[in-house]
């Protein structure tokens, strides 16, 4: 089953829901969410080989387009939508066994922790909060309403934890996330992350994801890591101030300073991939800042998982709309190039929401632009060609100067320069319009020079990556020995994700410093330095990605 189509359904599923001609009455047996801490609702299907939380209580359900029906057969469901089945196979995630299961003490495995996606054990290891019911309540949580209706209990016991999770590593569970309220003594809650992980790392020998709100110090972290904590989420739930203040006050009232200091800490104790943040689409945040948030996160090392909000009944939001499906898959397009370009992927994080994939569709973009190769962008088809003349050149040159000239003022009045002549362009085009370029030059002894690449300000993410590539690609099948480039001193770490490694510093070239850098070849290179590289043109123009956007 192609991969697009699999993430455009869920992703269309996560923003409509989808109607059960069978009837909410048995919604008990199959595995689901009503509530609990976190802005998602919803049935768990599984599409082909993904997961998806889909909403099916919310009011604005009745109005998808979508139907989950039984198969005439009596086994399994089809999905359709408006009356036409739909070419993504799906069904829905069994309750597991182990929910039948009770601990020593008689409390119901359930009422312990349940079954996200197909292999995720999820707890909420302290069922309250502060913050509950005072107005200064992320207004999405429903952290309350699990215990007021009976579903789970107050707190839970390390041991039980532990051995809820050996039962469900038996039914193939393979990762385990422990979230819990804020408290008033904050060391409380970090000793029930510490006691509950390290229990269920001895006792059941399942990666441990833990979700705890900033500040959060350098030793407590280092203690988690100890314990058997393999990912942290740090949820900063929205980069726009305004909406942030709207929908969770109290992390409104912490400065941005205080969650990119714990992200930092926690990458360098858990590593880069390792360490993640919600970001929730559907509570009216602006595009541009969200998308630059994320691109601060993933040049961090962290994994900003985007979901898109499914209200859950009974909480302060439970009456808004989830967000446009055009907007959200806009996102998760950028977002997984922002991902690729930065070397980061969900098949890295070891536990935790973005292994689960459940509550959003950014995985499945992910593996959308990695079967394309980084082809397609907002699902329109990507076109590369390479010209040393005529219009396709004049396009090029027209996007660099909308960059080094218009919008960086590098150069007053053009950017063009003797190599332009001599060197091969290289047209990145969406339908007939160019928007992206680099400029690769042939010099001698086998050796080309990489320069000016440039992409349009509306295209910024994962094109500024896909072109370097290209590049690396062309100058190869052209015979190339050596790929060398000058690289601004901030973008270095870049090249290197790109497989681009440091030849030698350059004190002065264009007015700064520079790093030369060698592009990974697959041929074999005498590793000599080469003289005669001109130091008049930079593949790396200052501030961004060569013009594809400003540094984070």
């Amino acid at each position: 089953m192609a991969l697009r189509a699999v993430a455009e359904v869920k992703s269309e599923l996560q923003s409509r829901g989808v109607r059960l001609s069978f009837g909410s009455r048995d919604l008990e047996a199959p595995c689901g969410r009503k509530g609990g801490a976190g802005p998602a609702e919803g049935l768990t299907l599984l599409l082909e080989e993904s997961p998806a939380s889909v909403p099916v209580a919310a009011s604005y359900v009745a109005e998808s387009p979508y139907e989950l029906r039984p198969e005439e057969s009596g086994i399994g469901y089809g999905l359709y939508r408006q009356g036409e089945r739909v070419r993504v196979s799906a069904s829905i995630v069994p309750e597991p066994q182990f929910y039948r299961g009770e601990t020593a003490s008689g409390i119901p495995y359930r009422k312990i922790a349940l079954l996200h996606g197909t292999d995720c054990l999820a707890s909420t290891v302290l069922q309250s909060c502060m913050f509950w019911a005072t107005p200064s309540a992320c207004r999405f949580c429903g952290i309350g309403l699990s215990l007021v209706d009976g579903r789970t209990v107050l707190a839970k016991k390390p041991a039980d934890l532990a051995e809820v999770a050996r039962a469900a590593a038996r039914e193939g569970v393979r990762h385990v996330t422990l979230t819990a309220g804020t408290t008033r003594d904050r060391l409380e809650e970090w000793r029930l992350f510490l006691e509950s992980a390290r229990a269920v790392r001895r006792d059941a020998g399942l990666p441990v994801h833990v979700q705890i709100m900033p500040p959060i110090g350098r030793r407590m972290l280092e203690a988690l890591r100890e314990a058997g904590v393999s990912t942290i989420g740090i949820h900063v739930e929205s980069f726009d101030p305004a909406v942030l203040r709207a929908v969770s006050p109290c992390k409104a009232a912490l400065p941005l300073s205080v969650f990119r200091r714990a992200w930092a800490d926690a990458v360098d104790v858990f590593g880069p991939n390792q360490v993640t943040t919600f970001v929730l689409l559907g509570l009216g945040e602006d595009a541009a800042k969200t998308l630059e948030g994320c691109k601060r996160l993933t040049e961090m090392g962290v994994y900003p998982f985007l979901v898109p909000l499914r209200p859950i009944p009974g909480t302060a939001l439970a009456k808004r709309n989830p967000p446009a499906v055009s907007f959200v898959r806009d996102l998760y397009e950028e977002v997984a190039g922002l991902l690729r370009t930065a070397g980061m992927s969900w098949r890295k994080v070891r536990a935790g929401c973005a292994r689960c994939r459940g509550c959003s569709a950014l995985a499945d973009y992910e593996e959308t632009l990695a079967s394309d190769g980084g082809e397609k962008v907002r699902g329109s088809a990507l076109t590369c060609e390479v010209v040393r003349s005529g219009p396709l050149v004049d396009s090029c040159l027209a996007v660099r100067h909308e960059v080094f000239v218009r919008e960086q003022k590098i150069f007053r009045e053009s950017d063009g320069d003797s190599l332009d002549g001599v060197s091969l362009h290289l047209a990145l085009r969406r339908g007939r319009e160019v928007v992206g370029t680099v400029r690769i030059t042939p010099l001698e002894d086998g050796t080309w020079l990489g320069s000016r690449l440039a992409v349009l300000p509306a295209w910024r993410g994962a094109l500024g990556s896909l072109l370097v590539r290209r590049a690396v690609e062309e100058v190869e099948r052209r015979g190339g020995r050596r790929f060398l480039a000058y690289i601004q001193l901030s973008r270095v770490r870049f090249f290197q994700r790109l497989g681009w490694r440091c030849v030698e510093a350059v004190p002065e070239y264009c007015g700064m410093p520079h790093m030369l850098m060698e592009g990974p070849l697959g041929l074999d290179r005498s590793g000599r330095r080469v003289d005669s590289v001109p130091r008049d043109s930079s593949f790396f123009r200052p501030r961004a990605e060569a013009g594809t956007g400003s540094s984070l």
